[in-house]
């Protein structure tokens, strides 16, 4: 998985826009205060995607040991990063829609 397919996978949920967010690249809920649903590296390294689901986040975790790793923001666990280059893209499309639902997303 590379960023470019990580950052095409999060700009097709709807609505969801690409913004700079200190030295990172942010996904956001369209609006004008549109809340991140995940971020990435510049270097396209690591995809942080925010999942509130604790036994979500739990489980992904253990399921994708190597490549799904805990996030912490604000000195709390918020999520998980994706070490993209061993990532799945079905994963990476699963966390991002989950992490778009859980932050208002509704399909069209």
């Amino acid at each position: 998985m590379d960023a470019g397919k990580a950052r095409e996978l999060a700009l097709a949920l709807p609505g969801a826009v690409e913004k700079p967010h200190h030295e990172l690249t942010s996904f956001r809920m369209p609006g004008a205060k549109g809340r991140i649903f995940a971020t990435m590296t510049h270097d396209g390294a690591e995809l942080r995607v925010f999942i509130r689901d604790e036994a979500a986040r739990d489980a992904w975790i253990a399921r994708g040991a190597g490549v799904v790793e805990p996030l912490f923001w604000g000195g709390r666990r918020r999520g998980v990063k994706l070490l993209l280059a061993k990532a799945r893209p079905t994963w990476v499309g699963e966390l991002l829609a989950q992490s778009w639902r859980e932050n208002g997303g509704v399909s069209e």
